[in-house]
């Protein structure tokens, strides 16, 4: 039998992980030469699922290795959503954040009615797109040089 991975461990690996879709991703921003705001929200979409997917087999590991201990930092979730939310993006609904400006339930449900969109942000452009995803790999890639030396 394979020993267990330790937390450590698999939060290298997640950190590798989430390195090689962010910059894959970023590189697929920077080749294309003209690109819909929609089109950027899939790229957003498809690289907040995975990293949301790398966070979710974190807390697994960590409470398999440490039950019953609270959960530490996640830096592949924290600082995707520290980078996202500058931009709108709410990282673990994988949407444009909504506006909390009313709390109003009877407010909200005619809001519903008649024009749902006031409740959301406008969603980023693909140069926000990059420039979030940039600093992400940026950071993450700071902590992995950290962790090297």
């Amino acid at each position: 039998m394979a020993p267990q991975e330790t937390f450590e461990d698999a939060m290298v690996r997640a950190r590798k992980a989430a390195l090689t879709v962010l910059r894959s991703n970023i590189t697929e921003l920077q080749a294309a030469e003209v690109m819909k705001t929609s089109d950027s929200a899939e790229v957003l979409r498809d690289v907040c699922e995975e990293l949301n997917e790398m966070a979710t087999e974190l807390y697994g590991v960590w409470n398999r290795t440490h039950p019953g201990q609270p959960l530490p930092s996640m830096p592949v979730e924290t600082i995707p959503a520290e980078e996202l939310e500058k931009i709108g993006w709410d990282s673990h609904a994988n949407r444009v954040r909504m506006h909390a400006y009313d709390t109003c339930v009877l407010s909200s449900i005619l809001d519903i009615f008649n024009n749902s969109s006031r409740s959301y942000s406008k969603p980023p452009s693909p140069n926000q797109v990059y420039s979030a995803l940039s600093a992400v790999e940026s950071r993450l890639s700071d902590l992995e040089e950290a962790c090297v030396e």
